[in-house]
């Protein structure tokens, strides 16, 4: 998942996190969130749960938002996932989401993550999760600023989370340059070039959800988060989410209203026709997934 767009005449912004109640991303993350597809960031397992066991989903959604930011050019996506459960408390999993070529350039218009981690019971009702999670767009780069060529939006994350009942926190930290922005990609990954300030590798994200029964009906999510891009601050922003999903069987529909405070200066794109869209504005998120 990428949050860059190119100055050329694409403009772009890249995209990618989890499916989810809430519907909405394919990296991991709930993202009814709106954001990549991926289950890293959907609700622990019970420790108790049985030792393998191949658990997936598929959603479409409105628009794809990954941490507040639109990967799909506020336009629909079509997202899955598998998980396999692995003895004490170990997973591996492997999401996909379609992205929009106005944020990925040169690439498939895909994002494809991979991930692996632990969870264990901490305390009573406590439950922590550990792991490591890669983000790939397969042929999609950042042009440099020199023209010689572009570098791959692909990132990798360390996680750690922690839930308890209803409420969920998580902190991801970048352990490569944060979707391809680094020194020769400041001035062009984003809709406003930025003067190079080094890597960006070391970048993190807070993660912090609760989810509430409303009686038999529905569930109501809450999201709060904050991402913060390491030497360059003008492009750290909080973002937030209110949904409410209802599931029947194996289904789940999550209408959820997100936004940001990501500066429109840099967090927009434009497509060939020079049309531009605020990636971080404000708005609805309907979502439709069902799991198997």
């Amino acid at each position: 998942m990428s949050f860059f767009s190119s100055q050329a005449t694409w403009r772009c912004f890249p995209w990618v996190a989890l499916l989810s109640l809430t519907g909405a991303s394919c990296h991991a993350q709930s993202h009814a969130e709106t954001s990549p597809v991926s289950s890293a960031s959907a609700a622990p397992a019970e420790p108790s749960a049985p030792a393998y066991a191949l658990t997936g989903s598929v959603t479409l959604l409105s628009d794809y938002r990954f941490r507040g930011i639109s990967q799909s050019w506020m336009g629909p996506a079509l997202q899955g996932g598998l998980e396999l459960s692995l003895p004490r408390g170990a997973y591996l999993g492997v999401s996909g989401s379609s992205v929009s070529r106005h944020s990925y350039l040169d690439g498939r218009a895909l994002e494809l993550d991979l991930y692996g981690g632990w969870r264990t019971e901490l305390l009573p009702g406590w439950t922590g999760d550990i792991g490591l999670l890669h983000y790939n767009y397969p042929g999609a780069r950042v042009p440099r600023g020199d023209g010689s060529g572009g570098v791959r939006y692909d990132t990798t994350e360390a996680y750690l989370g922690v839930t308890n009942g209803g409420f969920s926190a998580k902190w991801s930290l970048a352990l490569t340059p944060y979707f391809g922005l680094r020194d020769s990609t400041a001035a062009t990954a984003f809709a406003e070039a930025l003067p190079g300030s080094g890597s960006s590798r070391g970048s993190s994200y807070l993660d912090l959800n609760y989810q509430h029964p409303l009686g038999d009906w529905a569930v109501l999510g809450l999201h709060a988060g904050h991402t913060q891009v390491r030497n360059y601050s003008e492009l750290s922003y909080a973002d937030w989410r209110v949904s409410l999903a209802r599931s029947w069987g194996p289904w789940t529909a999550t209408l959820a209203w997100a936004g940001t405070s990501a500066d429109t200066r840099y967090y927009r794109a434009a497509n060939a026709a020079g049309q531009m869209q605020s990636l971080g504005r404000s708005g609805w998120v309907l979502s439709l997934s069902a799991a198997f």
